[in-house]
């Protein structure tokens, strides 16, 4: 076999495994999605159909009347202001580990990584009689600050590896026109960190909006729980009625999947850019 057969049995091949890995990731996704559209009584029918026959909205209306909303305007100010937080906090300290040489830097990075490691489950309690001394229980700003600390190790460790690819002698050139530290870093290091900077945000994002453990533990008011818990709170209304859960797994991962799509080219670039130093 030529060279060129070669090629295309390697792309073909290649092709056949993409298509395979993606209709095992997107199968759950559609399954749940058609189980949300499908009347009660055709839930569990036999032989189940992936395409409803009738498409019924009932299920959105059951979360409607619950409220759905409130429960997705809490997952998105906590999920918001904790990005804003990590980025903030997380962008200058990543600078410092990039482009300062001190005494114990390798140790702080062994620590972040270390810290990266620990499961959250495993600092329940004490996290939980802190928030508790600090009066911090059922409050959208005790999320904030958790979501915060669990995870500025990530964003910290992501963002120095990026930032390590940006030249240094951009920054050397803003200051010798005049620029400070600081404004070097808003207008030169930052807009160049763009990619790097949606992905931090992302992967705070996706664990921030899909948190269940922490949120259950940390709230017990509905006025300030998040769209997870809600979730969880209609499998106790509704017991083995699957149509609201579907419903609500729906509208839970939509708005994830919608801005993955729309920085997804961010996403990957910085993926692959903090990998590389320059």
């Amino acid at each position: 076999m030529n060279y060129q057969g070669r090629i295309l049995i390697r792309r073909g091949v290649d092709i056949v495994v993409t298509v395979v890995i993606a209709i095992i990731c997107l199968f759950p996704i559609l399954w749940g999605l058609s189980t949300s559209l499908k009347p009660t009584r055709d839930i569990m029918a036999y032989p189940p159909k992936l395409i409803p026959e009738t498409i019924s909205f009932e299920h959105y209306r059951t979360l409607w009347d619950q409220n759905i909303l409130h429960y997705v305007m809490n997952s998105a100010l906590v999920s918001v202001f904790t990005i804003m937080a990590c980025l903030f906090i997380g962008s200058l300290a990543a600078y410092a580990l990039a482009r300062f040489q001190f005494k114990g830097k390798g140790f702080v990075m062994v620590v972040i990584v270390a810290v990266m490691s620990v499961p959250i489950s495993s600092l329940l309690v004490p996290t939980f009689s802190f928030m508790a001394n600090v009066q911090l229980l059922n409050t959208r700003l005790g999320l904030v600050l958790l979501y915060t600390a669990y995870e500025l190790p990530m964003a910290v460790w992501l963002l120095s590896a990026f930032f390590q690819t940006i030249p240094v002698e951009l920054e050397r050139a803003a200051m010798i026109d005049g620029y400070s530290r600081l404004q070097t870093i808003r207008h030169v290091v930052l807009p160049l960190s763009r990619t790097g900077l949606v992905a931090a945000g992302l992967f705070v994002l996706t664990f921030t909006w899909n948190d269940f453990v922490v949120a259950l533990v940390m709230t017990t008011n509905d006025s300030v729980r998040t769209l997870p818990i809600a979730i969880y709170n209609f499998l106790g209304y509704y017991g083995r009625e699957w149509g609201p859960l579907t419903a609500g797994a729906m509208v839970s991962i939509i708005p994830l999947i919608v801005i993955f799509v729309l920085f997804q080219r961010y996403f990957l670039s910085g993926m692959t850019g903090g990998s590389v130093k320059g």
